[in-house]
């Protein structure tokens, strides 16, 4: 935890850089009678006004992160928009990571999910349903696109989600309509722990490495993989150690100058453009048509229809290539750079080919 200023031993620097100047410009006290020895001013005075001073000054003052280890990162991410932009209490990405959580979980939502948030029969041995994610298929969805400013100091990352009929996706109580983080410590099975102020961090790549590295084969987990299994198992192909994708949790307790905060480890630089995810999800997807538009020809009136099963499977087909959707079959389709620049184009000014800015809520 951070010490208040005031609270550390003052260096001979910060009392003449800051004491001295601060106190003679804000009270004007060039007329005090001082004394001064070994260039430190010791009229007691003049020291009881400038400490006076400078409590009220860093009271007022908002809470910043040490320079030593802050950085501006551009970050990522889709919620309903009635929850905002801000990511307080959410996780966020860069622009890879969320891409990955794009084809891991989004894209396919049509044909996992056929009835939307009633759709059952998920097994559960795979874990939460993605069927009633909210991030993936609730109404009035957004992908915000903003710059943070952060303490690179990161923990472990936090898994934050939506509660629904008050309970997060692994069962642990939440409210509805609201977000909550969960923290584990390591060990299996995995045990829940409180989380701290620090910005928790997963590097894609490490984590999903461990049970997606094999690509789609079959198992005694899932002995016959559907096009679907293969799709989502092969989306892994688009990551390595150098271009690995990055999650954040951002939670309140955090927040620089948050209701809520007891630290400060990240704070809202800009909210650089906000879309509607059914424009983001056609914008990327006509720039991966392009690479491949005899597929997305042959779906005839559904060639740009999005939820259609015909356009889900040509954008597989062209993303992770014609036998990404098939056991064993070959993993190619678009590099992970073109991915990626298309996934972004959509953040781009209109005239560019970007979607419309959509206001904050």
């Amino acid at each position: 935890r951070h010490t208040h200023p005031l609270t550390r031993p003052l260096s001979p620097r910060h009392w003449s850089g800051n004491l001295d100047k601060r106190c003679l410009q804000d009270f004007e006290l060039r007329q005090s009678q001082c004394m001064f020895y070994n260039g430190f001013t010791t009229s007691t005075m003049m020291v009881t006004l400038c400490v006076t001073a400078l409590v009220a000054v860093a009271a007022a003052a908002p809470p910043v992160i040490d320079p030593a280890y802050a950085a501006n990162i551009t970050v990522y991410h889709v919620n309903e928009h009635s929850f905002g932009a801000i990511p307080i209490n959410m996780n966020t990405a860069d622009a890879l990571g969320d891409m990955f959580f794009d084809l891991l979980e989004v894209l396919p939502y049509p044909i996992a999910c056929p009835n939307g948030t009633n759709t059952t029969g998920y097994p559960k041995n795979r874990g939460p349903n993605p069927c009633t994610n909210p991030e993936a298929g609730g109404p009035e969805l957004m992908v915000n696109k903003l710059t943070l400013e952060v303490d690179t100091r990161f923990s472990g990352y936090a898994a934050c989600n939506v509660g629904l009929n008050n309970s997060d996706p692994f069962g642990g109580p939440c409210e509805t309509g609201t977000y909550c983080c969960d923290c584990e410590a390591g060990g299996f099975p995995p045990k829940k722990v409180p989380c701290n102020a620090t910005i928790g961090y997963e590097n894609v790549f490490a984590t999903f490495g461990k049970f997606m590295g094999k690509g789609c084969k079959k198992s005694i987990y899932n002995p016959h993989p559907s096009t679907l299994d293969c799709w989502t198992a092969n989306v892994f192909s688009k990551l390595s150690a150098a271009d690995h994708g990055s999650w954040y949790s951002t939670l309140a307790r955090g927040l620089c100058g948050g209701p809520n905060a007891s630290a400060c480890t990240w704070r809202v630089v800009s909210v650089d453009k906000i879309v509607q995810r059914t424009c983001h999800t056609s914008v990327f997807g006509a720039e991966v048509a392009a690479t491949a538009p005899g597929c997305f020809e042959n779906c005839g009136a559904q060639k740009t229809n999005t939820s259609s099963p015909c356009w889900v499977d040509c954008f597989y087909k062209a993303a992770l290539g014609p036998e990404g959707g098939t056991p064993g079959g070959a993993v190619g389709g678009m590099s992970t750079a073109a991915l990626t620049a298309a996934w972004t184009k959509p953040f781009l000014p209109e005239a560019q080919g970007g979607c419309p800015a959509q206001d904050a809520a």
